[in-house]
């Protein structure tokens, strides 16, 4: 018997839970029948069909009834970078088995050309052998003189062909002395690296990924909520007999038993309540994921920046140095002319003046570029090596250049703050669905054994119960919602304006970047006519020093002049890079770098 009622209890449950499923799952020939609409909700029941059940569809910005289904797991954005990095291994591989060919051609290559002139030289020797045996066979015929000129003619050969080994000689020690070239990766190929390893990136993807377990959470409200329990009860009733306190009697009415449980609870409808947390789920799902855009980009446009910013540090460095250089040996030189009676001792001092005045500047510019090779470092966690040859990134890669005016609406920052209105309205949203009535239903299965089943000890009898329960369950004095109310409506309201204040400040942003842009570009026209005339104007002072007539002074400052434009030039196309980029990152436009 008490095997048969456990098989029956098992059946049951499956049963039930199948049942109460069918208040969310629909059946594929389920009729829905639509009994109530709103502005953001649908909610229908299944009228015909072997289907059972209730469901809730939501509705877009235009009105568009939803698919009811879970939202699928949206794409990591950091994931393709990630594979990018994957893939580097595999990429560097080949690159390496290339270079080794390249190196086994180079080899060959030599090795055939030492057989050439093996070859030669062979040759070379035969025929002076023969000439030497045709001289000495006929010394008589020396004093010919086609045999002279024959002579002097090898004579030539071989002091054109220890000229040629000089020269080889002196080329294998130049390629000995030359310093090793170092292969730098271009800006694209490491920013995927830097992205995937970055700490600030890998925290906001950490809470991208836990906004979207929340989401995932937040819908099994729609599901029922199954609860099993068994437990051993002892019950003791007391019932006072009639009579006159105190000299009534208790009767004791002493219980001993079994009791197992199953409930499923299926919420029927909620007032939107549940769809308002989903969507408010959503929402803070999607601003984690622009969070994480954010950082990205802001990680991206600081590795930029510290990449160009010490590609100018070298330059400005580099353009003093020189510019110390020079005035050093045009003071040595002033001092021999001071020293022959041949110049003036206030053009020593002068030259000496500007000579100081450089190795501060140098000085300087040394401390600014450790500055920037060590900000250089701390971005891309790794110290750069011949600065020299530093690529210089492909700014055409980011496309057609915006113009003035272009939307903002797909600046990061805006779409976050955007996103704070989204959840403060279904905050709303739920607030006033919390005035509304909640219908659920629930079923449950109670066994009991022994005395609580009405029999004399724990194995003479058996107690089952099924109970079936819609219940509506109204709050209607909730004081405390209706301040909640009042907080998230004025949540909403400060939402909103902190969007129109990040509006305001974006728009100022790309105004002042555009702005930039312009005045740098054509500052850049205008340096590039100023390094033309300072390198005639040197031409010139140089060519009247070289004719007696201008001092040396003079050559050293317009050389001066002709250095420091140039740097300016070649500074300035490196601000025109920064300028582009950051008019990108305030319209929202990182990816096209990547």
């Amino acid at each position: 018997m008490y095997k048969y009622g456990y098989i029956m209890q098992k059946i049951a449950t499956y049963t039930l839970i199948f049942l109460m499923l069918q208040f969310n799952v629909a059946i594929a020939d389920c009729e829905w029948q639509v009994v109530e609409e709103t502005d953001t909700y649908l909610r229908e029941q299944c009228v015909a069909g072997t289907g059972m059940g209730a469901r809730i569809r939501t509705k877009d910005i235009n009105g568009e009834v939803k698919e009811f289904k879970v939202v699928e797991k949206e794409a990591n954005p950091i994931k393709k970078f990630k594979d990018k990095v994957e893939e580097a291994p595999k990429v560097a591989e080949k690159v390496e088995k290339v270079k080794e060919i390249e190196k086994e051609v180079i080899v060959t290559e030599k090795k055939v050309k030492e057989l050439k002139e093996e070859i030669s030289v062979v040759e070379k020797v035969e025929e002076h052998v023969e000439k030497k045996k045709l001289a000495e066979t006929h010394v008589q015929e020396i004093e010919k003189p086609e045999i002279k000129k024959e002579i002097a003619k090898q004579e030539v050969d071989k002091k054109s062909d220890e000229k040629l080994v000089k020269q080889a000689e002196d080329k294998a020690w130049a390629d000995i002395d030359t310093p090793v070239k170092v292969d730098w990766m271009k800006l694209r190929e490491l920013l995927p690296k830097l992205i995937v390893e970055n700490e600030k990136i890998i925290a906001a993807e950490q809470d991208y990924e836990a906004a979207k377990e929340t989401l995932k959470s937040e819908y099994t409200a729609y599901h029922p909520q199954v609860t099993i329990s068994i437990g051993n009860n002892w019950e003791d009733d007391r019932t006072p007999s009639k009579g006159t306190y105190p000299s009534n009697t208790i009767t004791h009415d002493s219980k001993q038993g079994i009791q197992k449980s199953i409930t499923v609870t299926q919420m029927i409808w909620d007032a939107g309540r549940t769809n308002s947390v989903i969507d408010k789920a959503k929402h803070t799902t999607q601003q984690a994921y622009y969070r994480l855009e954010l950082v990205k980009e802001d990680v991206v446009m600081e590795a930029i920046n510290a990449w160009l910013n010490l590609m100018k540090a070298h330059n400005s460095h580099e353009a003093n140095k020189k510019v110390e250089a020079n005035a050093k040996i045009t003071l040595a030189m002033t001092i021999e002319k001071v020293k022959k009676g041949e110049g003036s001792k206030l053009e020593q001092l002068q030259i000496e003046q500007q000579y100081r005045t450089y190795q501060t500047l140098s000085m300087t510019s040394r401390l600014g570029l450790d500055s920037a090779i060590q900000r250089f470092q701390n971005v891309w966690r790794f110290a750069p090596k011949n600065i020299a040859q530093m690529p210089t990134p492909m700014v055409d890669l980011l496309g057609i250049i915006p113009v003035k005016g272009a939307p903002v609406s797909d600046n990061t920052a805006l779409k976050i703050a955007n996103m704070d209105i989204m959840i403060a309205k279904e905050q709303l949203r739920f607030d006033e669905a919390e005035f509304k009535p909640r219908v659920d239903g629930k079923l449950s299965y109670t066994e009991k054994d022994g005395e609580l089943a009405g029999g004399y000890d724990t194995d003479s009898s058996r107690k089952e119960e099924w109970r079936a329960d819609v219940t509506m369950t109204w709050k209607l004095f909730n004081t405390k919602n209706k301040h909640m109310t009042n907080a998230d409506r004025s949540r909403l309201k400060a939402a909103d304006l902190r969007y129109a204040d990040t509006l305001r400040s974006t728009q100022e942003q790309f105004t002042n970047a555009w702005n930039n842009y312009v005045l740098v570009e054509q500052n850049l026209k205008t340096l590039e006519r100023t390094v033309e005339i300072n390198d005639e104007m040197y031409q010139l002072t140089l060519a009247d020093f070289q004719a007696g007539n201008s001092p040396i002074m003079a050559v050293f400052g317009m050389k001066t002049a002709h250095l420091m434009s140039e740097v300016a030039y070649k500074n300035a196309q490196i601000d025109l890079m920064i300028a582009r980029y950051q008019l990108h990152k305030v319209l929202g436009l990182v990816d096209p770098i990547l």
